[in-house]
């Protein structure tokens, strides 16, 4: 989830008003600004050294500058980039420190600038370096908080910081104290929404309505679901006047998440951002593989393939071999499925829970129970009906190993708690956790994370929490830290 959050993050940069000369706002800045948001990059160096033309005293387009930069080491993962592009720093925070101390741009800037590069080096897998400059970037804000409470600009990076913060699992507390971290689940997405709504709002904000959408959209998503404002964001990306790569991943990911993948495939089918206009965000075609795989659609390895050829990082290539593996399977094409299920080991890095699961599984010695991995494909793109169509299909015999009748039970449970068929849903969860505890296999922690959620939609705060606990009770299992992390995340939200 990190390394989502880290491309997240790095949308989270400036903001500003004219507060001096030397820290001014200018419609050059804001052109900049927005055009780097949308991946604009050539569009925004224009406006760029437009800028330093007319306004060679203002420092505030540094900024936008090093947004530019940062999103392109996010974006490409290239650690000799990065390398490259470090010295950029110190050279820009020293500009803005001889800026006017009483400008409640002084501190804001200089932490966004350590924000950028908090992310930036925590996606190229320098964590230390990250964890530094996010602890710097804190305490700047936070300080300005103080100083200037009816600054809106700062509570769009303090409101994801605090919202991330109120997630971190509990193992990791002890480090979030040292460090004088606080916040919660609920501040952090009520400043989010503050700036949102600032950012449709206030004229002077209107470059930032990408950036707003993008950060609430994914703290809703992962953290803090609430429909009415999810719906809401759908609707606002549709009558945006420009479409731009960062509103179709927001749009898309949503979609995904609501089970409406055909929607998602629409879309991103729909929008495309050829370079050089656009910055190429490669992720888009994973999401887009994705989308046509989980309806089997016959054209979904060519995104897929696009993704792991063009893509020279390593988030997801480990994913996309697997899927690339399952779309050749589902075609019948053995050869093919054995040829990518042997690439997952010799590429990309296994950081994600996606990436770690698509090398154990690589591992493995047999080929997946077609019946289970239908069943999980439609029900993640949202056809629950197919779903669970492929599952009667099948026999008692066609689940032979203990995983296969543990993820059989798990199957049904999800088909059913999507149908909103609760009791149902809840009968085979709970018969997932009783069976699947003791393995190492996410059914039985997963059960529990969703009768939790159903007991939460259902305001019985306390079976809620309780679910939740004893989904943070069962250890060594698969996607722990995402699980994990979603349980925390509603027990934080029982308790705002």
């Amino acid at each position: 989830m990190i390394h989502r959050f880290a491309l997240i993050i790095v949308c989270a940069i400036c903001a500003a008003q004219p507060a001096s000369a030397s820290l001014e706002f200018s419609y050059h800045f804001r052109k900049a600004y927005e055009h780097v948001t949308a991946l604009r990059f050539n569009q925004a160096n224009q406006y760029i050294d437009a800028e330093k033309n007319l306004n060679p005293k203002n420092s505030l387009i540094v900024l936008v500058e090093n947004y530019r930069d940062c999103m392109e080491l996010i974006l490409n993962e290239n650690k000799s980039q990065l390398k490259a592009y470090s010295s950029r720093k110190a050279q820009r925070l020293e500009a803005l420190e001889k800026e006017n101390k009483a400008s409640p741009y002084y501190l804001y800037a200089q932490a966004e600038i350590n924000m950028h590069w908090a992310f930036a080096h925590i996606k190229n897998g320098e964590y230390l370096n990250g964890v530094l400059e996010i602890s710097r970037a804190y305490k700047m804000l936070s300080d300005n908080i103080k100083k200037f409470p009816n600054f809106t600009a700062h509570y769009k990076s303090i409101g994801l910081l605090h919202a991330l913060i109120g997630v971190i699992p509990d193992e990791y507390q002890w480090a979030v104290n040292m460090l004088g971290f606080s916040g919660s689940l609920n501040q952090g997405k009520k400043e989010l929404l503050l700036f949102y709504e600032t950012s449709l709002n206030d004229t002077l904000y209107y470059c930032y309505q990408t950036e707003a959408t993008l950060m609430l959209g994914i703290t809703l998503i992962n953290f803090a679901p609430d429909e009415l404002i999810t719906h809401r964001l759908l609707n606002q990306i549709k009558v945006q006047k420009q479409m731009n790569p960062i509103l179709s991943f927001v749009y898309a990911d949503i979609c995904m998440h609501q089970g409406n993948s055909a929607e998602a495939a629409n879309h991103l089918i729909t929008y495309k951002y050829n370079t050089p206009t656009y910055f190429k965000f490669h992720y888009l075609n994973y999401l887009l593989g994705l989308a046509r795989l989980y309806h089997f659609e016959d054209d979904a390895n060519i995104y897929l393939e696009a993704y792991v050829n063009e893509f020279k990082g390593n988030t997801f290539i480990k994913a996309a071999y697997l899927k690339l593996a399952y779309h050749y399977l589902l075609h019948q094409q053995h050869d093919q499925y054995n040829y990518y299920l042997k690439q997952i080991p010799l590429h990309g890095n296994d950081i994600t829970d996606e990436d770690k699961s698509a090398m154990k599984e690589s591992a493995g010695k047999s080929m997946p129970n077609l019946y289970l991995l239908k069943s999980r494909l439609l029900f993640d793109g949202g056809y629950y009906h197919e779903s669970y169509s492929s599952l009667i299909k099948a026999n008692k015999d066609d689940f032979v190993t203990v995983k296969e009748k543990l993820e059989f039970l798990y199957r049904l449970g999800r088909i059913q708690h999507k149908k909103e068929n609760y009791q149902q849903a809840i009968y085979y969860y709970k018969m997932a956790m009783k069976n699947g505890a003791d393995y190492p296999y996410y059914f039985a922690a997963n059960a529990a994370l969703n009768i939790g959620l159903i007991y939460e939609a259902l305001e019985n705060k306390d079976l809620a929490a309780y679910y939740f606990k004893a989904c943070l009770k069962m250890r060594d299992h698969e996607y722990q830290r995402s699980i994990d992390q979603k349980a925390k995340a509603g027990l934080k939200r029982l308790a705002d």
